[in-house]
């Protein structure tokens, strides 16, 4: 792993573990934010047995959270685990960052932000999901080897035109 990613990673992945062991240790915070929009779930078809124990689905989430930042920031399954943080990101800004209920307009506004600022999180997150390091993809490892198979093919039929 190189400066870079020994570095990013694990600021990536700080939030995350901070807030899921918070959420997992004293969900009571995390929950009012959930039960906040939990009638805007419902309306949105979420089914209800998500809904029902907030404080259950907090400390889960908030455990998922934890276990694929560690995974993130230490590099053992990088890719899956910010992939996860990725898909968990989605719900909890909209969560954290209800703009559709704000009153008034520095409430929006910050809403708002934060909304900006999971995005730009979840962005990063979709960009650790993809890197591979350096390595070249599948794709390319049979694209690459397709054409080198048929440039041999090609030489050796040109050989053989020569004896």
């Amino acid at each position: 792993m190189d400066l870079l990613r020994s570095f990013a990673r694990p600021m990536l992945a700080a939030s995350f573990i901070v807030d899921g062991v918070d959420a997992v240790a004293r969900p009571k915070r995390h929950v009012e934010k959930l039960e906040r929009v939990v009638p805007v779930l419902q309306k949105a078809g979420v089914p209800s047995e998500l809904t029902d124990d907030p404080t259950l689905l907090t400390r889960v989430s908030g455990a998922v959270s934890v276990v694929a930042g560690v995974g993130l920031a230490t590099g053992a399954a990088p890719r899956t685990s910010a992939a996860v943080l990725a898909a968990l990101n989605v719900p909890l800004t909209l969560i954290n960052n209800p703009v559709w209920a704000a009153r008034g307009k520095d409430e929006r506004s910050e809403a708002l932000s934060g909304l900006m600022r999971g995005g730009a999180l979840g962005a990063g997150l979709l960009l650790a999901a993809v890197d591979r390091e350096g390595d070249p993809s599948l794709a390319w490892q049979l694209r690459n080897s397709r054409q080198q198979r048929e440039a041999m093919e090609s030489a050796f039929d040109d050989a053989k035109g020569l004896f």
